[in-house]
């Protein structure tokens, strides 16, 4: 009897098990509540940005714009300065390479002769601009409409400032100096030949031939030969060209300094859209930023190749 009461107590241990695991895998009201609450169409419905979150989005992005935006243009005049350094460094070669093969420095206007070809057209060929220079004809005008003309309207990358705005046939930024026509007092006088005290100055029955080196007494590190004027040249008559001093081709494509200031506004030479000054090429080959506050005294010397001016300090 004992026997089968344990027997039967073991039945009934063995029989409880199954009600207990169907008991477990019954699911509990919390874990119903938490399988809604991730169901795909509750997650769905969460998905994206309330209109607070979208402002504050747009507020950061427009600042970091307004933070980035003044270095991004900083950054491209930068550029744009470095490679209007360039150019003038490339005229600076090739006005070197024509002084060595010629013994002097281009005329910068042949004007004497009536044909009125320039500066910047002489040194093409010491350029990178022979195939333009082999189709001009040098014994013709420089506008002569037998093929100078057509020449003449070609835009050449190296004559171009990449600060400049206006765009035109045969357009040149960059301008030969004449000398200075500035006098410091109302009562002072201009010295004599003052049209011809730089070195690149036009021709004339007196001065037949270009600048020698050896007549730079002044230093050719004190002496500037090429300077900016940007986007200068007045409509012409028939308001559909600009007017030669801003043509490459043209020998009046060069200026006097006459202003005391850089920059100066309605005034062709030593202007740039460069912020705080402009670019001038000197005769030893330097390219040199000058400041707008460059005293008149220091570019009145620069300007002029046997002045025997004190040069002073280009800022």
């Amino acid at each position: 009897m004992i026997r089968s009461s344990a027997k039967s107590h073991r039945v009934v241990q063995r029989a409880t098990p199954p009600a207990a695991s169907q008991a477990a895998r019954r699911p509990r009201r919390g874990c119903l509540r938490q399988a809604a609450r991730l169901s795909p169409g509750s997650v769905h419905a969460r998905a994206g940005f309330s209109l607070v979150e979208l402002l504050v989005v747009i507020g950061i992005i427009g600042l970091l714009v307004g933070l980035t935006l003044p270095a991004l243009q900083s950054f491209r005049e930068s550029a744009r300065r470095t490679q209007c350094g360039t150019n003038l460094h490339a005229m600076g070669v090739a006005l070197t390479a024509y002084e060595s093969a010629r013994r002097c420095f281009p005329p910068g206007d042949d004007a004497f002769s009536g044909r009125g070809h320039a500066w910047s057209s002489f040194i093409l060929p010491f350029l990178d601009g022979d195939t333009v220079a082999r189709r001009i004809n040098y014994a013709r005008p420089w506008n002569a409409p037998d093929g100078n003309a057509e020449m003449a309207d070609v835009v050449l990358a190296t004559y171009v400032c990449p600060s400049g705005i206006q765009m035109f046939p045969g357009k040149q930024d960059y301008g030969g100096i004449l000398g200075s026509g500035v006098v410091l007092r109302d009562d002072d006088r201009l010295p004599p030949d003052w049209e011809h005290g730089g070195v690149l100055y036009a021709t004339d029955e007196k001065h037949r031939s270009g600048v020698k080196a050896a007549q730079i007494t002044d230093g050719l590190a004190n002496t500037v030969l090429v300077s900016e004027g940007v986007d200068r040249g007045l409509p012409a008559m028939d308001n559909e060209s600009p007017i030669g001093n801003a043509r490459w081709a043209c020998g009046t494509n060069c200026f006097l300094l006459s202003s005391r200031v850089i920059n100066t506004p309605d005034v062709d030479g030593f202007n740039s859209h460069h912020r705080g000054g402009v670019q001038g090429l000197f005769a030893d080959g330097r390219v040199v930023f000058m400041v707008d506050d460059t005293e008149p005294t220091v570019l009145m010397a620069i300007c002029t190749k046997a002045g025997r001016e004190p040069a002073g300090r280009i800022p």
